[in-house]
């Protein structure tokens, strides 16, 4: 079972990746933070991210990979504590114990056929959802 954590307020300094903020700007996809609920990851830099009472996934591209990533039982999202949501190209990070910390360099909203593609076992329908503030 995999744990979902949310930092907030945490010193985290990300250098920025030229060209994300204009390809944030024309995606605008952001996630609510308070409706984080699990993941799964599909590689060492992207994450299949669901939010609570959602068959469809959020797909989180990082800026470089973090070792461990595939195996971490616990990932945090770090995010200031006064954005409300997750955002591609803020100061929003992932963290893994251990492993490092990257920057989040795209947020999709996936469709239904598009997440069971990347979750041919169908992790969400088992997974327990829980958030750790």
């Amino acid at each position: 079972m995999a744990a979902l954590g949310l930092v907030l307020a945490c010193p985290y300094a990300l250098a920025a990746t030229p060209g994300c903020q204009a390809r944030a700007a024309r995606v605008q996809e952001s996630i609510p933070a308070e409706s984080l609920a699990s993941w799964e990851p599909v590689d060492d830099h992207t994450l299949l991210v669901w939010t609570l009472h959602d068959s469809r996934a959020h797909l989180m591209e990082l800026d470089h990979p973090i070792p461990g990533l595939l195996d971490a039982p616990t990932v945090y999202l770090i995010t200031h504590d006064r954005e409300p949501n997750v955002r591609a190209c803020s100061d929003a990070g992932v963290m893994v114990p251990g492993g490092g910390s990257a920057r989040i360099i795209s947020i999709r909203y996936l469709s239904k056929k598009r997440t069971a593609e990347l979750d041919p076992a169908d992790a969400a329908e088992s997974r327990t959802r829980t958030t750790l503030t």
